[in-house]
């Protein structure tokens, strides 16, 4: 006897595979709450077709909850299922040990990337970007962790000649992520689409300031020029000059550091997300 059925999905293709699992739960009477992570997903939906479009509207309407993770993203919902009953749950996450990022002792400042290697994820702007600060003679490692169009990331740093200054990790294991943000002095994620992305918030519980973009739920989570910076996505010109200002100014990086911990600790510690989460558990009795 299942009580509640817990669906997570993303963007088109897995929203429209969950549906089946949604109309499977309806068939056995489960109380039913779908957990929506989508980044692109709004563009999407435009392209997709009415049939499509159709059956997302009679999931997210269908289902007795819709969990999301922003304000954002709740609009977008509405405006697809007006009648849907959906709460912000934003993402949570622990405190680790260290919580006071140190600066760079070497000399040589470090940014993290971690992600799928896409177009939506920005890495190729960031190698752009960072491809210029390394032609102002400036001190910068660059890692890069995930998986995906690693052949065109592979290319694009031999034509760019920077093999030197990037360090390719591949996927990033639970342990290695830990140490990476330890010795990091700048997380880079400057995306195209996104919900509210885990790597932002664990940059920030570890006290590594941010740059990023207007995208999805992150404007909530970050103040610009507070607690991270924030660019317009696909402008390249102004990643360059974000983490230009960054490597030029360790205090202000100390500074935004101590300000991602503190908003962490305020808003999003993983407690309160599971509380957040009980309460809709509680209310489908």
């Amino acid at each position: 006897r299942i009580d509640i059925v817990h669906i997570h999905g993303s963007d088109i293709m897995s929203s429209s595979r969950k549906y089946l699992f949604y109309k499977l739960c309806r068939c056995f009477r489960c109380k039913i709450i779908y957990h929506f992570h989508g980044a692109s997903f709004e563009e999407q939906y435009q392209a997709a077709s009415t049939a499509t479009q159709k059956r997302l509207k009679v999931l997210f309407e269908g289902v007795d909850h819709v969990l999301c993770l922003s304000e954002s993203w709740k609009q977008t919902l509405h405006g697809i299922a007006p009648s849907a009953r959906i709460t912000v749950v934003p993402n949570g996450i622990e405190i680790p040990e260290q919580e006071d990022q140190t600066l760079s002792k070497s000399g040589v400042v470090n940014i993290l990337f971690l992600g799928l290697i896409g177009e939506r994820k920005g890495v190729f702007d960031l190698l752009k970007a960072f491809k210029r600060l390394l032609e102002e003679g400036l001190e910068v490692k660059l890692y890069i962790g995930g998986n995906g169009e690693i052949s065109r990331l592979e290319e694009m740093i031999n034509t760019y000649d920077i093999s030197q200054h990037v360090d390719f990790l591949g996927w990033v294991g639970e342990e290695q992520k830990k140490r990476l943000f330890s010795k990091s002095d700048i997380y880079a994620l400057p995306s195209y689409g996104e919900g509210m992305p885990m790597s932002i918030l664990e940059a920030m519980s570890y006290g590594v300031p941010v740059v990023s973009t207007f995208v999805g739920g992150i404007p909530r989570l970050i103040k610009n020029h507070e607690n991270g910076i924030l660019i317009e996505p696909g402008d390249t010109d102004a990643l360059y000059e974000a983490l230009r200002m960054l490597l030029l100014k360790p205090e202000l990086r100390k500074k935004i550091g101590k300000e991602s911990v503190k908003t962490i600790k305020n808003d999003y510690m993983i407690d309160d997300t599971i509380r957040k989460i009980e309460t809709v558990y509680h209310s489908l009795n």
